[in-house]
């Protein structure tokens, strides 16, 4: 998980792994004892097994200079637009109001894809390599590739309100270039870049004349 997300806090770790926990340990005095039970379990997660390290994207910017402040941000958008749902089962024997929230929550439309759907700092080279892309190539945050949730492929940039509107507007911009890179395919017929490593895994054909 933390492939994915980067950085993360053991609290967001808990309510994309087992958001059940959300709604559980409500009977414990304070809420620092509260987050204590909730996260414990989580706080050992270095990596996800189940994913190559580039399928995930790459390293966030500054994290160590910036206390994160960006990479956290990213990650409340991507357990903003999965929407983990608690078992309602695991949630039995809490207050009502807990049982009432947990239940809201299940009832709350379903989210978009799950946590393998999603790769952060992902470069999109305008001319370059994957791993190398040329300066000036846009790096999207958040790649989604959700096709059971009708969402092929989507780009999200996440904002701290930190950059200026034109340093924010220039990045339409690279994303544009980026999506009209082509290069002929083995049979001479133009395609978008198509990807040597299985990072997001998709080909997009142009539409032949």
């Amino acid at each position: 998980m933390l492939g994915v997300l980067k950085v993360a806090t053991a609290d967001q770790i808990q309510r994309l792994a087992s958001p059940h926990l959300t709604y559980r340990h409500t009977l414990k005095k304070t809420a620092a004892l509260r987050k204590e039970a909730r996260t414990a379990s989580h706080r050992g997660v270095a990596i996800d097994p189940d994913r190559e390290p580039e399928e995930m994207g790459g390293m966030p910017k500054s994290a160590g200079r910036s206390g994160a402040s960006h990479p956290m941000a990213v990650n409340e958008t991507v357990i903003a637009l999965i929407r983990p749902k608690p078992d309602l089962d695991l949630v039995a024997g809490e207050p009502a109001e807990a049982v009432a929230a947990a239940q809201a929550a299940v009832d709350a439309p379903k989210g978009i894809g799950t946590i393998t759907s999603y790769a952060t700092e992902v470069a999109l080279p305008v001319k370059g390599t994957w791993k190398n892309p040329a300066i000036g190539s846009a790096r999207a945050d958040v790649v989604v590739i959700a096709p059971d949730d009708d969402v092929p492929l989507l780009f999200i940039e996440v904002d701290n309100c930190t950059e200026e509107a034109v340093l924010i507007a220039a990045k339409f911009d690279k994303h544009a270039r980026f999506f009209k890179r082509k290069e002929k395919d083995t049979d001479g017929i133009e395609i978008c870049e198509r990807r040597n490593d299985s990072e997001t895994q998709f080909l997009v054909r142009l539409a032949r004349s």
